[in-house]
Parts: structure tokens; sequence; C-alpha cells
């Protein structure tokens, strides 16, 4: 099965990005509050309509959080998001504030997304009413080729628009009901691709020690269990925390990767069991828990470790909530205890 094509959300402070983000989802997934920045934490779900599906993403705060940085370092982030949002989706809906208007930030966004405006639809945000709505018509054209007019609040147009997004997306492939789909994320360099292809058998994906060789998601088919199971293993590219991702492709990979995690059935959270469990691997796993996947700690690199011992593995209880879940010290290099994860995979 093809990855579900992945919407994104983006536009400035307040113009009700996760209010609509939980209108088109369906339920109330995304912290909304009239504080500009509430939106920290990644924000991302499955939404099916009219026999389509895709991945919806609300960019603010992605893979990291705003305590305790200055407004231009917020502000640089902001330019980040829409960056990565470009690059790494099918579809970006520009939400701006219909009462307000198209402001001069609002132009500044605009501006930035007009070479890749075949991408863009321009939703203009709280209009409750006919009025609003034919002030939005008679607004300026600032270069997009469709927008639509809505109210997140009341669910005024929602439907048209899922309409419009369903209409600009290619149709996924059927999903194969007896394959288990299980996505393999982590941190750059920690053995993603060498678990793969332990699991897959040979080579099939690039090994190197250079982080973010992995450029996108690689995907591959095998039965175990004695061949009574197919699963199918997808390698993600490496994420980093959103100041450590360079420029270009790297931001592409990451929303890559949240896309193979909700597109999976089981996810395999990959960590060095020396430098343990961070922060942004915490994120991945809530974001695999809140859509109901089922995730699998895996601790790699345990022939590094001089007494192979549970004291050595750091941060294995960082956090309470992933310390609940099922975890698994492996080797991938060397393939020690490969079996204990397989028999992991077979009770799910």
């Amino acid at each position: 099965m093809k990855n579900l094509p992945i919407v994104s959300i983006i536009g400035r402070p307040n113009v009700g990005k996760s209010t609509l983000f939980n209108r088109l989802v369906g339920e109330r997934r995304a912290i909304t509050s009239h504080k500009p920045g509430t939106t920290r934490d990644l924000v991302a779900e499955k939404v099916e309509w009219e026999g389509k599906g895709f991945i919806l993403v609300d960019t603010a705060g992605f893979l990291t959080d705003y305590y305790g940085i200055s407004e231009q370092e917020i502000e640089k982030k902001a330019q980040d998001q829409i960056d990565a949002a470009l690059e790494g989706s099918d579809l970006v809906l520009f939400v701006v504030d219909a009462k307000e208007g198209l402001t001069a930030r609002d132009m500044q966004v605009a501006k930035r997304l007009r070479k890749l405006s075949d991408k863009i639809i321009l939703v203009f945000n709280k209009t409750d009413n006919m009025r609003a709505e034919e002030l939005v018509r008679a607004s300026r054209d600032v270069g997009f080729r469709q927008k639509m007019a809505v109210s997140a609040i009341s669910g005024r147009r929602s439907g048209n628009l899922l309409d419009l997004i369903t209409s600009r997306l290619p149709l996924a492939e059927v999903e194969k009901k007896a394959l288990t789909r299980v996505a393999i994320v982590g941190r750059p360099n920690v053995g993603k691709s060498t678990l793969f292809n332990a699991l897959v058998g040979f080579e099939r994906a690039i090994v190197s020690d250079i982080p973010g060789t992995t450029r996108d998601s690689i995907k591959y088919e095998v039965r175990l269990g004695n061949r009574s199971r197919s699963f199918e293993f997808i390698d993600t590219a490496g994420f980093r925390r959103r100041g450590k991702i360079t420029p270009g492709v790297e931001k592409y990979s990451v929303l890559r990767s949240v896309g193979a995690i909700i597109s999976s059935d089981v996810v395999l959270i990959l960590a060095d069991a020396s430098e343990g469990l961070t922060r942004g691997e915490a994120h991945l796993a809530q974001l695999a828990l809140q859509n109901n996947k089922k995730v699998v700690l895996v601790l790699n690199k345990i022939d590094l470790l001089k007494e192979k011992s549970a004291d050595e593995i750091a941060n294995i209880s960082r956090f309470e909530f992933l310390s609940r879940l099922p975890a698994v010290a492996i080797s991938a290099k060397s393939k020690e205890n490969l079996n204990l994860l397989v028999r992991e995979l077979m009770k799910i």
C-alpha cells in the first residue's frame, strides 16, 4: 500500500488552524486557545472522506516546543514549518482569518507559497454567514488557483472543503487486510536501516554512518513466524529536533516519517541503548499511541555495551508513559535478540 497523501495546515497564529484541524478530523484532537503558540507538539491524524484517505497535519510545534525561546526563534521555526509543509505535503491549506482579511503577514507568507501555488488551497476561516462569504469572493487575488470560505467553529462549508481536498489527492491503493505494516522510526544513525535489512533478510536499505543517508521511506514485505504472518516493514528517514534539521530534504523526510507512522499498524521506536530515549522519540510514540498504533521500544546496539545489562541502558524510564510499553534490547548488526523482537511482533 502506498503511504497516504499528506495535507498540512499552515497560517499565522490564532487564525483557527487547530480548530479547523479538529473539525476536519471530526473530534477534538488539537488543543485550541486564543493564545498564539498554543499548539506545540506534533499533531497528525488520518482522515477518511468519500472513500479517500489522507493524513492531516497541524504544523505548529513540529517535533519541538516553544518554552524558553525568543520571539525571533519562534518566527524562524514558523518559517521552517512553511518550508517543511511545502516540501513534504501533497497539499497545503493556507489558513487566514476572514474577519481580519489578508494582513501584511499573510501576504508575506503568500509570497513564499507562490513558488508551489498548485499545492495550495487558500482557506478563509471564520466566515460565519453569507455576507462574510461574499467578502471572501470579492477579496483580492493573491496568486492561488483555489480558495474556500469556511467556519471551523460551526462547521460551515467544512464538507465542501473536504470535497475539494479529496478531489485534489490521488486515490490510495486498497490496504491488504492480512498484512501488518510496521514503521521503524528514530533518530539518524541509531540503526534503522540495519534493523530493516535484518528483518527482511538482505540489504534492501543503504546502511551508512552518515546521518541522513535514508531520505525517504523504503518498504518491503516479508513473512515471519515460520512464514505464518505477512509484515511490511517501512524504513523511515531519521528525525531530529527542529534546530538540528538542515535545510532541504531532511524536513521533507520528517513529514514523510509521520505519514509512515499513521499509515502503519505497528511502530518500532528505535533508540541507541547507550543514549536512551529523547523527547523527540517520546513525541513520535505519543503520536502513534494517539492514533491507536501498537508501539514497541527497541533499544539497539547492545553489542557496544560493556556488560550488556539493563543498568547500562540510558533513560529507559525517562518518560513514564514509555516505561509502560513493551521494550526489547537488541543488536541489529549482529542480530542478537532479533528473535525476541519477532516474537513481540507475533503477539500483536
